[in-house]
């Protein structure tokens, strides 16, 4: 069943409809909530609140082709609410992987990257999360933010010249 049915359905009170929706995207709801909160259980909570108002808001959703879009941008804002009210840093947990002489370099530039990204503007920060950190097309991007192309690629182009000026001074 396409997004678009799943959405009607869950209007209409089909909580297996939602559920199958939330099933759908739920790794990307938390990778980008991740991206903003860096830390595993922040992003589990503004996940379940965006969720949440998703459920309650989802008559709202004008065009149910754009569900994607929608529920993206309501992690977003619950992201950027979350970290407004709680200003604090954490780092990147997943890097098991990695040898530990690899493990001590790579960690000291995640944590520069992260540091740089989070004093961007929020819509730079959104930009740069977005297409780099989900790997959307720029168009998707634009959608999200409710801004033309030309304007996302102008946040682009200054969120990169002033990640590669903070990043430069580090290195």
């Amino acid at each position: 069943m396409d997004t678009s049915e799943l959405v009607h359905k869950a209007r209409k009170g089909d909580a297996a409809a939602f559920s199958e929706l939330m099933q759908a995207c739920q790794e990307k709801l938390y990778k980008i909530a991740y991206s903003y909160v860096k830390n595993r259980d922040d992003a589990l909570d503004v996940v379940s609140e965006s969720v949440y108002r998703a459920y309650v808001n989802l008559r709202t959703l004008k065009n149910p082709a754009y569900f994607d879009t929608w529920i993206i941008r309501i992690v977003i804002n619950q992201s950027i609410n979350f970290t407004n009210k709680n200003r604090r840093f954490a780092l990147k947990e997943d890097m098991a992987h990695v040898t530990v002489s690899q493990k001590a370099i790579e960690t000291d530039e995640t944590i520069d990257l992260y540091s740089a990204i989070d004093k961007l503007e929020e819509k730079q920060k959104a930009v740069i999360i977005l297409k780099y950190f989900e790997d959307l097309p720029l168009t998707q991007v634009a959608e999200i933010m409710e801004r033309p192309v030309g304007t996302v690629k102008t946040y682009l182009h200054g969120a990169l010249k002033k990640l590669r000026l903070e990043l430069k001074e580090v290195f």
